[in-house]
C-alpha cells in the first residue's frame, strides 16, 4: 500500500508521484526523481519523468503511423471518451481525475484537459518521443502499467485503449509469453490500486472471439486481408477473460458498453472498396449499441468490445 505521507508532489508535476518500485517518497533532484526507501533514480528527460521498471515497448517509429495514430485518437476521445465522461461524472461537484493508461502520442490527454478534466497520461513504448509538441506535457510519464508511480485511490478513471493484448507477448507481435496472465492481472491491479473507491475502469480492445483481427497486422497505407484470430488464441482477450481478470483483482462485475463512435474508419473511408468493407463492421456496431442489440455485445459477432468495471470497497 501507499505511504501516502511520503508521496510528493513534484514542482512542475500536478500529480503526487511515488516510487513506481517501493511506493515509497519520492523527491526531485536537478535531473532525476529519487526514491528515499529503495535508492531507486529516474531520469527527467526534457521535463518528462522516466520512471518505467519492468521493460518497455519498443515498438514501432513512424511518421505516417503517427499522423494516423493522432487523427484516430482524436476521433475516439471525443466521438466516444469524451461524452463517456461527461455521462459519469455528471453532476459531480469536483474535477474528476482520469488516467489515460497506454496514452500513445499523448493526444488524449491535451483533448481531455482541455475539456477540463484533471487528467495524465502514462506510456512506455516510443510514441513518446512526440511528446514535445503536446500542450500539456507535464501531465505525460513514461511508466509501465505494471508498475504505476501514483498513490492508492488517486484517479476516478483509469481507462486503455488496446493495451492489454500488447502486454506478456514477444515485443510487437501475437506470440504470449509463459507469465502473461500474470503480467496482465499485475496491470489490473495496479488500475485497481490507483482508483478511488466507486471509480470506474474502462477498458476495450478486439474480441477474442471474433474469428478475425481487423485491428492488427496492417501497413499504414496499405489494405490487407484481416488476420486470422483462433477463438482459442490467448493474444487477445474476451469479455469473459476482463471479467475474470478485474473480479479478481477487486473490481465489480463488469459491464459491456455500447461500440458505436469509438471506431471512425478513417483509413477505409479514404477509398470506396474501403467504406464497402467497413460498411458491415459499422452496421454491426451500431446495431449491438440499441437496446435489442446488447445480446452481441462480447459475442462471436462482434470484432470489437468495451468493458466498464467499478472499484468495490475495501481492500489495499
Amino acid at each position: 500500500m501507499t505511504n501516502k505521507a511520503a508521496a510528493v508532489m513534484s514542482p512542475g508535476y500536478p500529480f503526487h508521484l511515488v516510487c513506481p518500485r517501493c511506493k515509497g517518497e519520492v523527491k526531485l533532484g536537478e535531473r532525476s526523481l529519487d526514491c528515499g526507501c529503495c535508492r531507486a533514480s529516474f531520469d527527467i528527460r526534457d521535463g518528462i519523468p522516466d520512471l518505467i521498471v519492468g521493460g518497455r515497448f519498443e515498438d514501432e517509429e513512424n511518421a505516417e503511423l503517427f499522423a494516423h495514430e493522432e487523427a484516430t485518437c482524436t476521433f475516439t476521445t471525443e466521438n466516444y471518451i469524451a461524452p463517456l465522461l461527461e455521462r459519469l461524472f455528471a453532476g459531480y461537484a469536483r474535477t474528476p481525475r482520469v488516467l489515460s493508461l497506454g496514452c500513445g502520442l499523448g493526444t488524449d490527454v491535451d483533448l481531455l484537459r482541455e475539456a477540463g478534466y484533471d487528467v495524465a497520461g502514462i506510456d512506455c513504448g516510443n510514441r513518446s518521443t512526440a511528446w514535445k509538441r503536446r500542450l500539456h506535457k507535464d501531465r505525460l510519464y513514461l511508466a509501465n502499467g505494471m508498475y504505476l508511480p501514483f498513490e492508492d485511490q488517486t484517479f476516478d478513471l483509469v481507462y486503455c485503449g488496446c493495451v492489454f493484448p500488447h502486454v506478456g507477448v514477444e515485443g510487437d507481435t501475437n506470440r504470449v509469453l509463459p507469465d502473461y496472465a500474470e503480467q496482465r492481472s499485475r496491470i489490473a491491479r495496479e488500475m485497481r490500486r490507483v482508483l478511488k473507491t466507486g471509480g470506474h475502469v474502462m477498458v476495450s480492445s478486439p474480441n477474442r472471439l471474433f474469428p478475425f483481427d481487423l485491428f492488427h497486422g496492417r501497413s499504414p497505407g496499405k489494405q490487407m486481408w484481416p488476420r486470422w484470430n483462433p477463438p482459442s488464441s490467448p493474444f487477445l482477450l474476451s469479455a469473459s477473460d476482463y471479467r475474470s481478470m478485474f473480479e479478481k483483482a477487486g473490481c465489480g462485475a463488469g459491464t459491456l458498453l455500447p461500440t458505436d463512435n469509438y471506431w471512425g474508419f478513417l483509413r477505409r473511408n479514404q477509398s470506396l472498396a474501403g467504406k464497402l468493407t467497413a460498411l458491415p463492421v459499422k452496421m454491426a456496431f451500431s446495431l449491438s449499441s440499441r437496446p435489442l442489440g446488447k445480446i452481441l455485445r462480447g459475442s462471436p459477432m462482434l470484432p470489437w468490445l468495451v468493458m466498464q468495471f467499478r472499484r468495490l470497497e475495501g481492500g489495499a
